[in-house]
């Protein structure tokens, strides 16, 4: 069995398409670095960081573990990929569980996420717990 020869006109143009898509790519991903705000060194920097806790064994993940993220999150970071603006979602997802509460129950539960007076805890040691006042007047008998 014979395959046609491809026209060496049409070689070179996927050669130059497929060229002018890895350069695009590049520049994107190097678009999204700087867009996302930090510098290289910046990056590195918290890298850095990262790696130090690990080490110290102040995470709360063994040492392998807490690298192998670290390694990722910093290539995720140098490639404009790692979406450090997840707070939204966070508390829209906190929100989402305010309807599981009683109807009565709910406003008082989207102020607590909404805007706590007093915050305490971590995820580390177990949980956040969001605390707010309300004063409620006597009523008179």
């Amino acid at each position: 069995m014979t395959f046609p020869q491809q026209k060496p006109a049409r070689t070179g143009l996927r050669n130059t398409a497929a060229a002018l898509s890895i350069a695009a790519a590049g520049l994107l991903a190097t678009t999204c670095a700087f867009a996302a705000g930090k510098s290289n060194a910046e990056l590195d920097a918290q890298y850095q960081r990262e790696k130090a806790v690990c080490t110290s064994g102040q995470s709360n993940q063994d040492k392998a573990t807490c690298l192998r993220e670290a390694g990722a999150a910093y290539q995720q970071a140098r490639q404009g990929r790692l979406n450090d603006g997840q707070q939204a979602q966070y508390s829209s997802n906190a929100l989402e569980r305010c309807k599981a509460l009683p109807a009565g129950d709910q406003a008082d539960c989207q102020r607590r996420i909404e805007n706590p007076s007093d915050v305490e805890g971590s995820v580390p040691s177990g949980g956040i717990l969001r605390k707010d006042v309300t004063i409620v007047p006597a009523t008179t008998q």
